[in-house]
C-alpha cells in the first residue's frame, strides 16, 4: 500500500501546481528514502559476497597448507620445539631419524678436526648396520672450530653423511657439557621416538651387541626412567690448578651425587626432553656426566647399577672373549681399533657360539 500511495502523490503532483506543500515535501522523502534503501540493499549483498568469498578461499588455502605440511614437507618424527636450544645450530640433520625410529640412538662427542677418528667409528662400532634386525642411528656433536678451512672440511663431510649435529659455540674442553646438552635437546625435538640413548665417547671401545641383547633386550617391553653406565660418586676438585676445578660458587656441596662416567652411558629416549628441561633451568658447569647426575637427582630418577663390569673406565688390554662380555672399554686409538676389530668381529661366533 505504501508504494502505491507514493505513485499516486507523485501524479497527483506533476498535474496539479497547486498540489499541497507538505504532501509534496512528503513525497520528495519517500522517494528519497526508497533510492536510498535500494543503494544499502545493493551494498550489503556485495559485501556479503565478497565476505562469502574470502571464507570459502582461506579455508581452501588452509586445507592445502594443511595436507601440504603433513604429506611432503615435516618428517613424521619432527615435533614442535618446546625448549629452545642453547646456541643456533650451524647442521641441525632435522630429517636423520625421518620414518620408522631408531632402538638405538648413538650420540658421540667429536672435535670439528677429527675426520680420522670419526672415519674409523664409521667403520667399527659406530657402523649403523652392526646388529642385525636392530635400528642403530649414529650422531656426531661438534661445535665450532677456531679455522675457517676445519669448518668448511665439516661441511663437507656432513654432505657426504649426514651424521653430524653442530652449534655456533666454540668446541673446547669446558663446553663440553654444552655439546652433551645438545645432543639431548636434538633427540628429544627431532628423534622422540627413539628407545634408547647412548652417549659415548670417541675414543672407546664399544660392544653394540652386548648392550642391545644382553641389556636393552628388544624382545622385552621398554625400559623407562632407564639410565645405566659405570656409576660412580666422587667429591669436587678445589685446586685451582686442576683440570676438574670447581668453585664453591659453582658447586657447593663436598660431594655430587652418583653420576655415570660421561666415557659411555645409555638412557631411555623418554629422559631426553626431562633432562634438559631440567639442565635449562640449572647453572651449567663443565663436567657433563656430574651435571646430568645432579639433573637426574633433582628430577627423582635412580640410577640402574649394571649387574656386571660391562663399563670400563680405564684401559684394559684387549681380550678378545673377554670384550664379547663388555659394553665400554677407555682409551682405544683409532689405529688399536681398526687393527683389533676383525679379530674382535670373529670373537663374537668363536667365544658365544
Amino acid at each position: 500500500m505504501g508504494n502505491v500511495k507514493c505513485d499516486l502523490l507523485q501524479v497527483l503532483a506533476s498535474t496539479h501546481p497547486n498540489f499541497p506543500t507538505w504532501e509534496r515535501i512528503h513525497l520528495e522523502t519517500s522517494t528519497m528514502n526508497k533510492s536510498i534503501t535500494q543503494s544499502l540493499w545493493t551494498i550489503k549483498s556485495k559485501i556479503l559476497k565478497l565476505c562469502l568469498f574470502l571464507f570459502l578461499a582461506t579455508m581452501a588455502f588452509m586445507g592445502f597448507h594443511y595436507h601440504s605440511i603433513n604429506m611432503n614437507l615435516v618428517p613424521s618424527t619432527v615435533h614442535p620445539r618446546t625448549v629452545e636450544s642453547l646456541y643456533p645450530y650451524l647442521i641441525e640433520e632435522p630429517s636423520k631419524c625421518r620414518g620408522d625410529p631408531p632402538f638405538l640412538l648413538l650420540l658421540i662427542p667429536s672435535m670439528p678436526q677429527d675426520v680420522l677418528i670419526r672415519d674409523v667409528l664409521r667403520k667399527t662400532w659406530a657402523n649403523e648396520s652392526l646388529v642385525p634386525g636392530i635400528s642403530i642411528k649414529r650422531i656426531f656433536l661438534l661445535g665450532r672450530s677456531f679455522v675457517n678451512d676445519t669448518e668448511v672440511s665439516v661441511e663437507q663431510e656432513s654432505s657426504t653423511f649426514h651424521d653430524i649435529i653442530q652449534q655456533d659455540f666454540l668446541d673446547t674442553y669446558r663446553n663440553l657439557t654444552i655439546k652433551t646438552l645438545m645432543g639431548i635437546e636434538w633427540v628429544s625435538r627431532l628423534c622422540p621416538r627413539a628407545s634408547y640413548v647412548m652417549k659415548v665417547d670417541g675414543d672407546m671401545f664399544f660392544n653394540p651387541w652386548f648392550l642391545v641383547r644382553q641389556i636393552l633386550q628388544p624382545e622385552k617391553p621398554l625400559k623407562l626412567e632407564f639410565f645405566t653406565g659405570l656409576v660412580v660418586r666422587g667429591a669436587p676438585f678445589r685446586n685451582k690448578d686442576s683440570k676438574w676445578y670447581i668453585s664453591y660458587e659453582m658447586y657447593s656441596k663436598n660431594l655430587y651425587p652418583y653420576y655415570c662416567s660421561g666415557t659411555g652411558y645409555v638412557f631411555s629416549g623418554d629422559l631426553s626432553p626431562r633432562i634438559y628441561k631440567e639442565a635449562k633451568g640449572m647453572t651449567i658447569f663443565p663436567f657433563e656426566d656430574v651435571f646430568l647426575g645432579i639433573c637426574l637427582e633433582r628430577m627423582g630418577v635412580h640410577l640402574s647399577k649394571s649387574g656386571g663390569e660391562w663399563f670400563i673406565g680405564e684401559r684394559v688390554e684387549y681380550n678378545r672373549c673377554r670384550f664379547t662380555k663388555l659394553v665400554t672399554v677407555h682409551h682405544y686409538s683409532p689405529d688399536e681399533l681398526l687393527k683389533l676389530w676383525p679379530d674382535f668381529l670373529k670373537a663374537l661366533g668363536d667365544c658365544n657360539g
